[in-house]
Parts: structure tokens; C-alpha cells; sequence
């Protein structure tokens, strides 16, 4: 039996709702709709698409599963629902639906992106290189898909393959600050402090209020600081921190007296800044 579906004026006024932001007024309108052609797939996808937005994910599960009811071979539908499951903490049924979208449509490099990041969180990470490998085997210049990869690739301890990859997202994406910031780790992590420094402060200038960045950046100063008077010999003994621990960063900080003296200097500057013309 032929699918019935809405007139293409009533689907376009509730993708207009949604666009524009207006998610509740796009579910209620969408759900009139599904009561006059409820055998319409792509009416529940767009109900589950607007309980999504409104943080309905159980919802959102339900009106995909009554689209997939109608039409098993929706790949659109398959892959929003595996970003709801994963979303939902759900993360083998997540691989499951990605799964069933590429086998649908085995070119669908957003797919591979997600199922790659739901692999990466289940710690398979060795699978996730090759789902991000996938996708940039389909969409070379996914910037996104480089920068996932220079993560897993950190994570696997392969530093100089990762920090590649971080390269070759900036090449694509120069403004993408995330890269920047997974970039600065790997480079501390290989012992590269001023390269490190410099890909924070990159960050900082696109996105300065990215608490990352300057907590990184801090983590990366601070055992230059807390350990810049001391004999060199001594420095052989060091090792670099791997993980931030702020109490840790606090006491060496408090510990060295050009630290200290250097902290007083730059809060005594901002405070000079801050109350400029308070009293003029």
C-alpha cells in the first residue's frame, strides 16, 4: 500500500517552526499531522527530531522506532536514533544503529564520525581509528573527522600521528580552537612546552573564554614556574605531567617564591585595570 503524506506546504510550515527555533510549536504541529497520515515515516522523524530538542530522549525514541516500523531501511532515521541512544549513555545499541545506517548507505561519513566517537567511549579504541579512517576515506577535508582521529590516535600514545592529524583539521578549519587545544596536549605530552604554549594561546585568541585552554595552559606553565630556580642536574629527574590535578598545580605554585612573587604582580595589574577611572 502507497504511503499517504502530507501536502509539501504543511511539511515545509513545520520544518520553518523548527528552524526557526520554535521546537514545541514544530512538535504540536507535526503531531496534528501524524493523527491525519500516521503512516507517514518522516512525520515521526520529525517528531523525534523536535523531542531531541526539547530534551525529550525517551520520546525521541519512541517516534523513531514508529518511523523505522514503517520503513526498516531509513537510514536518516537509524542514524538519529543512534545519536539519541548514544546521548542517552545507551552506547552498544548506538553502534548498532550506526551499523544498520552504513549498511545502508555505506558512504555516510557523519555515520562513521559517531560511530568512531561511540567506539572511542566503549574504549575500543583501535575500531574507532578505522571508523574515523573510514570517514575521511569518504570526505577528506572532514575537519572534524581529523581532529577525532588526533584524539584516539593521543590516546593510543601514537603523539606524532596524532599531531598530524591535528594538523591536516587546522589546514581545513584554521578558526577550529578544539583542534588547537587536542593539539597543545599532544605537544606537551611530547615534551614540546613552547610549541604547547603556543597552540593555547591560538586558542585563547579565537575562543577566550575556553576554560580548557587555560587550564592546559596553566598545567603546562606551572612546573616551568615552580621548578625554574632550581640546579639543572635536577631537572633530569622531572617528569611531565600527564592528567591536570588542581590541588597538585595550587601547591607548586605556593611552593615557588618567583611564582608567588609573579602571581601578585599579575593580579596587582588586573586589579589596577579594574578599578582605572573608579576614582578619577
Amino acid at each position: 500500500m502507497a504511503l499517504v503524506s502530507p501536502p509539501q506546504t504543511e511539511i515545509n510550515s513545520v520544518l520553518a517552526l523548527y528552524s526557526n527555533g520554535q521546537i514545541q510549536e514544530a512538535l504540536v504541529t507535526v503531531g496534528a499531522l501524524i493523527k491525519s497520515y500516521p503512516n507517514d515515516p518522516f512525520l515521526y522523524n520529525i517528531s523525534g527530531a523536535c523531542c531531541v530538542g526539547l530534551g525529550q530522549l525517551d520520546t525521541a525514541l519512541k517516534s523513531y522506532e514508529k518511523a523505522l516500523a514503517i520503513k526498516p531501511d531509513y537510514t536518516e532515521v537509524h542514524y538519529n536514533l543512534g545519536v539519541t541512544l548514544q546521548e542517552l549513555g545507551q552506547l552498544d545499541a548506538a553502534v548498532k544503529s550506526y551499523e544498520k545506517a552504513l549498511a545502508i548507505k555505506s558512504d555516510y561519513a557523519d555515520a562513521y564520525i559517531n560511530l568512531g566517537i561511540t567506539l572511542k567511549n566503549l574504549g575500543q579504541l583501535d575500531a574507532a581509528v578505522k571508523s574515523y579512517e573510514q570517514a575521511l576515506a569518504i570526505k577528506p577535508n572532514f575537519a572534524e573527522a581529523h581532529n577525532n582521529l588526533g584524539k584516539t590516535l593521543k590516546n593510543l600514545g601514537q603523539l606524532d600521528v596524532s599531531i598530524k592529524s591535528f594538523e591536516q583539521a587546522l589546514a581545513i578549519k584554521p578558526d577550529y580552537a578544539e583542534a588547537y587545544s587536542n593539539m597543545g596536549v599532544a605537544l606537551k605530552d611530547s615534551g614540546l612546552l613552547e610549541a604547547a604554549i603556543d597552540c593555547y594561546q591560538r586558542v585563547l585568541k579565537i575562543k577566550p573564554n575556553y576554560a580548557e585552554a587555560h587550564f592546559n595552559m596553566g598545567i603546562t606553565l606551572l612546573p616551568q614556574l615552580a621548578t625554574m630556580n632550581y640546579a639543572p642536574q635536577k631537572h633530569i629527574h622531572y617528569i611531565p605531567f600527564q592528567e591536570p590535578q588542581p590541588i597538585r598545580e595550587i601547591v607548586l605554585l605556593c611552593r615557588s617564591g618567583y611564582a608567588r612573587m609573579e602571581s601578585v604582580r599579575a593580579i596587582v595589574t588586573h586589579i589596577r585595570q579594574a578599578v582605572t577611572g573608579l576614582f578619577d
